[in-house]
């Protein structure tokens, strides 16, 4: 009996450790932002509103590093700027991965400042970002609470803290959270400066019926809404939408946006309406995915269209 209690506590330690080993080591291999959490703007999150801010976070970086990876995922959409400039956007939909960006040769040895721009229409979504600056030193840099949020853009916020107005972000937690769970990493491209701005052919103003969606005690309903709307056509292009507010509004709209290669697609009471969600302070916003397209649908009267380059 000595030895099957023997045998059996060893078997018991052996168990134990290799759960151990499964769990630390099958987490790193995982687990890509190590400390980092998902962070969000102090929000009620029920009130199904709108929500734009802007994360940031001035950090230094030493003299020896192997390279400087930016990894990030802003769901639903997101907008990274690096020392002033743009690197790249995504809206990111149903497929969810980390985006890896190389910025080696855009980090400066010493102070850098990183600034996330995010969007989301119906005010839920979540954001996640790790630097990693060599094979050994990953995750040198996470979002968390030592974050700021702005929820008012200014011209120069890429570049440098504001004097004021910055809370401290809301907590969603480390990976695997909520729909999140892991992520998977995939390599995006450094976003090239705009080259080329390109106005509409031909505007023409319509009145159109847009199928709205609303919550009415808890229950989301689709109610045909007549509104007006504008169609901007540029006779066929390639390159990014960029709305501009169509004079001075008291609240950030969201304004909806079809796009179509057709005019009877362009004006059918059916179809695909994207939401471009600005935010207090900005006078225009850019969709981060080029595309293909004739006619650009704008509900409302509150923004009009141009395409960029």
């Amino acid at each position: 009996m000595r030895g099957l209690g023997i045998a059996v506590v060893i078997i018991t330690l052996l168990t134990a450790s290799y759960w151990f080993l499964h769990r630390t080591y099958g987490r790193k291999f995982f687990d890509l932002t190590g400390r980092a959490q998902w962070i969000w703007a102090p929000h009620r999150v029920s009130s199904n509103l709108p929500v734009v801010f802007f994360a940031s976070r001035d950090f230094d970086l030493p003299e020896r590093r192997h390279y400087t990876k930016i990894k990030i995922l802003g769901d639903p959409e997101y907008t990274l700027y690096l020392n002033g400039r743009q690197i790249g956007a995504r809206r990111t939909g149903d497929d969810r991965h980390l985006d890896l960006y190389d910025v080696s040769q855009l980090a400066k040895t010493g102070r850098n400042r990183i600034v996330v721009g995010v969007r989301s229409a119906n005010g839920v979504g979540g954001l996640i970002v790790g630097i990693d600056i060599g094979p050994e030193s990953e995750n040198v840099v996470v979002t968390g609470s030592d974050w700021n949020i702005h929820r008012v853009w200014v011209g120069d916020l890429p570049r440098r803290e504001p004097r004021a107005g910055a809370t401290r972000p809301a907590i969603l937690g480390q990976p695997p959270s909520g729909r999140w769970n892991y992520l998977a990493l995939r390599p995006a491209p450094i976003t090239d400066p705009p080259a080329k701005v390109i106005a509409p052919r031909e505007i023409v103003s319509f009145r159109a019926t847009v199928p709205v969606i609303d919550s009415r005690r808890g229950v989301e309903v689709v109610i045909p809404t007549p509104m007006r709307a504008m169609m901007f056509d540029f006779k066929g292009v390639i390159g990014h939408v960029r709305l501009r507010l169509n004079g001075r509004q008291p609240v950030p709209p969201v304004a909806l946006v079809r796009l179509a290669n057709t005019r009877e697609e362009a004006m059918a009471i059916e179809g695909l309406q994207r939401p471009f969600v600005f935010g207090e302070g900005e006078e225009s916003v850019i969709d981060p995915q080029a595309k293909s397209f004739r006619y650009v649908v704008v509900y409302g009267g509150r923004a009009v269209a141009e395409v960029v380059k």
